[in-house]
């Protein structure tokens, strides 16, 4: 047997390297013999860190995404033919007939060069896919247009989609976000890819009414997050209360140009100076505060705008009570979350991870998805919208997350053997598809 596992990861968030885990995890559980191969961003990555051979999911595969260096060195380039090429473009936009002339030219060239290299591809992804009996779509937000635009992420499923059905390998869906969706070609390519599946789920009750609205006939099944059915270590029991307890943040660049789909500086740097404003009020509370990333590309630098933020960071603070850990992969972020005792995440995955390690936390929700996750696991009274996020509102929250800390902790203990269960349940039901 043949099982491959789909995923756009390679990204260095671990997170969605956790849902590829975890799948591959379940399949070995099931099926020890099988040949499992994983379709990925980064093949290498994903051969390297899952240890499993790996093929491309798009023909611009390994190409390096300008993270904020390089992206700053290009902006900073201003000479020589980067600046006869703006100067260029800025004449053209003067003449309407001149700038629809450049768009034209610039569309048939991209056709022209595209089509032929995209056919190549398509051809050997056949080849690659052609014998696998099972494609497994392992979670994560895949089902939106809002990170990549309609002709990413959204193209490259309904693509897959076709292979599978071209190759005879059945395609099922797992825990999938859904959402948001926002153009005509995206909701195109999402429904058919969700219409193609021999099995499909979504992670929340938000992504199910996402899909239901294009008009995709049931069933609908809501399944937990992959990640909670990753096989790891046992959460080790609470240590006594220390004099001194250990708060960690995880922070995002939420709205910031250099990584989100949309830019405003303005609400970036709002959202940043809380974090700088609480983290302060942690430390004159003799909290030691501990960053901690899961994106490990463009978290780091958050966390120094951050702490480039703090008083403390300008004032004398005792040695070791403002800490950014080392986070290189997942063993090490676990060692991390360990070590805490109280957590205050933006990242989704960095709420989610808290709870398996049984972390009371406080969820920064900047999209809908961590609100419902922080409800689903009854603990919807410490998550706020990142869009009513005030200093003295998250130190509320956060009091009230200390004086119940006990109380989550049981209650986390208590509620995840159940959602285990219901991601077993569905590996079997996804697996049934096989025959």
């Amino acid at each position: 047997m043949r099982i491959g596992v789909f995923g756009h990861v390679g990204n260095q968030n671990l997170g969605d390297e956790a849902l590829i885990g975890a799948v591959i995890q379940n399949v070995r559980r099931r099926y020890p013999e099988a040949e499992v191969v994983g379709f990925t961003r980064r093949p290498s990555d994903t051969r390297e860190r899952h240890g499993i051979p790996a093929f491309p999911i798009h023909r611009m595969n390994g190409r390096a995404r300008p993270w904020p260096a390089a992206r700053t060195a290009v902006a900073g380039s201003g000479r020589g033919v980067a600046a006869a090429w703006e100067q260029l473009r800025s004449l053209l936009k003067r003449v309407s007939l001149a700038r629809w002339l450049v768009r034209a030219a610039r569309r048939f060239g991209g056709l022209a060069v595209g089509l032929p290299a995209e056919v190549g591809f398509l051809v050997r992804a056949y080849r690659n896919l052609r014998g696998t009996d099972l494609l497994l779509v392992a979670g994560s937000g895949q089902l939106n247009d809002y990170w990549e635009g309609s002709w990413g992420i959204p193209l490259t499923l309904f693509k897959w989609a076709l292979l599978a059905r071209a190759t005879g390998t059945k395609l099922a869906l797992l825990s999938l976000g859904a959402g948001p969706l926002r153009t005509r070609v995206g909701k195109f390519f999402v429904k058919q890819t969700v219409r193609m599946a021999a099995y499909r789920s979504y992670r929340d009750d938000d992504s199910r009414r996402c899909v239901v609205a294009l008009g995709v006939r049931g069933p609908h099944p809501v399944v937990p997050d992959l990640v909670f059915s990753l096989d790891v270590p046992l959460a080790p029991r609470a240590a006594p209360v220390r004099q001194r307890l250990v708060v960690g943040i995880n922070p995002m660049p939420w709205f910031d140009d250099l990584y989100y789909p949309e830019s405003d500086p303005r609400l970036f740097g709002t959202y940043v100076q809380t974090l700088a404003t609480f983290a302060d009020w942690l430390v004159e509370r003799q909290y030691t505060v501990l960053f901690f990333v899961t994106q490990l590309v463009s978290d780091p630098g958050v966390i120094d705008r951050v702490r480039g933020l703090m008083r403390a960071s300008r004032q004398l603070t005792e040695p070791g009570q403002v800490i950014t850990a080392r986070v290189g992969c997942f063993d090490e972020l676990l060692t991390v979350l360990d070590a805490l005792d109280l957590v205050v995440a933006t990242r989704y995955h960095g709420t989610l991870f808290s709870m398996i390690r049984l972390k009371p936390v406080v969820s920064i929700a900047y999209q809908r998805k961590s609100l419902e996750l922080m409800r689903d696991m009854g603990q919807a009274e410490y998550a706020i919208a990142i869009d009513e996020l005030t200093p003295a509102g998250l130190q509320d929250r956060f009091l009230a997350l200390e004086q119940h800390r006990g109380e989550i902790v049981a209650s986390l203990r208590q509620q995840l053997p159940g959602v285990r269960s219901a991601l077993d349940t569905q590996y079997d039901r996804a697996f049934a598809v096989l025959g």
